[in-house]
């Protein structure tokens, strides 16, 4: 399923198996983005249901709000999903049916060369999902200390050359500040060997520019705050659907959701993630590091 803008929701068969959306049931989506998944769900909640959706991106809310309007079974925060709990408060919601985040990157905002999230087209170093922050990629590039710099692309980007690359970003930055994506992808393959760059199925740069975009949008910490609070606004019965694309945020939802079921808050309708079908993949290729978990709150945790 297709979005107006060209945007392909990922699994959204899965999704909605998962999720279980039905008439009358009020929902949240965390990460709208492009609106496929929450196209979809709004659909499965009518007549008399309610879709709460939250996106960081401001850009992004705007093209949902002209696509969806302003009806009164659609309500819009400009948040992080982290925040999800005051959003519900402003919109007199407390307990939820289901829940649902597609966390990361997403389509469109990769195809926009002055957001700065690709190294495939020449523009700013920039990365932010909510372009009101201060913090950007350039800052990160150009004022981090070379040791904290390698320890982001070791732990965001799981880098093995993350020292050798850090050691040369600083050096460039001596002779001058890096301030474009095509300036930072060069130097990250210089700093690569030949036979490292051989060895690599993706492009050398990639790992860096993962590492560096969670790193100025706080993705990990907002993913963990998010499970501190979900499962209280949950009702019995209530389903949290979660999309992960990087190894640490799939770890984060592998951990909080077991930590649940441990505790006797949740259970888990299977211990393995669900990953993309190879027609899927082969469709959009974009889909294929995605790894889906859900948790479903249990009659007596609510």
């Amino acid at each position: 399923m297709d979005t107006p803008s060209g945007h392909v929701p990922v699994m959204m068969a899965e999704v909605l198996e998962s999720l279980k959306p039905a008439p009358g049931e009020v929902m949240l989506d965390g990460t709208a983005g492009g609106g496929g998944h929450a196209a979809a769900i709004r659909e499965r909640l009518r007549p008399g249901g309610r879709l709460i959706l939250l996106d960081r991106d401001r850009e992004s809310l705007e093209r949902l709000m002209a696509r969806f309007g302003r009806e009164g079974d659609v309500r819009y925060f400009h948040a992080n999903f982290r925040d999800f709990d005051q959003a519900l408060t402003e919109a007199g919601e407390d307990q939820i049916d289901g829940a649902l985040l597609d966390v990361g990157l997403s389509s469109l905002q990769l195809a926009e060369p002055e957001r700065g999230f690709s190294f495939d087209q020449p523009g700013p170093l920039d990365m932010r999902f909510d372009r009101s922050q201060t913090l950007t990629a350039e800052t990160i590039v150009n004022r981090w200390p070379e040791e904290r710099l390698a320890a982001t692309f070791r732990e965001y980007g799981d880098q093995p050359m993350a020292g050798r690359i850090a050691r040369v970003i600083v050096e460039a930055r001596r002779r001058e500040p890096i301030c474009r994506t095509d300036v930072l992808a060069q130097i990250v393959m210089r700093a690569l060997p030949a036979a490292f760059r051989r060895r690599e199925k993706i492009h050398p740069a990639t790992r860096v520019f993962q590492a560096i975009r969670i790193a100025v949008n706080d993705e990990l910490k907002s993913l963990d705050t998010f499970f501190d609070k979900i499962f209280d606004h949950l009702k019995p019965g209530g389903r949290v659907v979660v999309i992960a694309f990087h190894s640490g945020e799939d770890r984060i939802v592998k951990t909080r959701m077991r930590e649940a079921a441990s505790q006797g808050r949740v259970r888990l309708p299977f211990t393995k993630p669900m990953t993309p079908t190879p027609e899927e993949i082969e469709a959009n290729p974009r889909s294929r590091s995605a790894r889906l978990r859900v948790a479903q709150v249990l009659p007596s945790a609510g």
